[in-house]
């Protein structure tokens, strides 16, 4: 059950995880301009990680070292998933993208964003914020994906 392992390219799946690393840094860095005024409430201060905001005040390094650790993480597993469901997407270029973006964002929503909504005190701006800004990167990383590994 593991024959799509033997057909992944590692050099065009790190290429693209180094890609989709660099797209969600830069619209993370959109999206949190766009919506400094919520992590910057004194009502939030308490759901924000201490490696995002151990005082108030901008981010510190480690935190931007961590996220784009964890950017070109999630890139490699998206890659993955990817291989993993290749021959079951369309064989055309945006309709595959589109597709595999889908599934991806569906995920998204129903396991990040309903959950967070439901249990978390998370502005509802915020929450719309992030699945925006999930949205176009894993539409964009579905591209690149799509163009990258084939």
């Amino acid at each position: 059950m593991t024959f799509w392992i033997n057909k992944i390219a590692w050099g065009k799946l790190v290429l693209s995880a180094v890609i989709f690393t660099v797209i969600s840094y830069v619209i993370h860095l959109i999206e949190a301009m766009l919506t400094i005024k919520y992590y910057m409430m004194p009502q939030y201060f308490g759901l924000w990680s201490k490696l995002m905001m151990p005082v108030a005040g901008p981010p510190p390094a480690a935190f931007t070292i961590t996220s784009i650790i964890f950017a070109f993480v999630t890139g490699i597993s998206v890659g993955l998933i990817y291989y993993y469901l290749r021959d079951h997407l369309p064989p055309v270029g945006f309709k595959r993208v589109f597709y595999f973006a889908d599934i991806l964002v569906a995920t998204t929503f129903l396991f990040f964003t309903l959950p967070s909504y439901l249990m978390f005190n998370v502005p509802v701006a915020i929450l719309v914020s992030w699945f925006i800004s999930a949205f176009i990167i894993l539409t964009a990383g579905s591209w690149v994906l799509v163009k990258i590994v084939k």
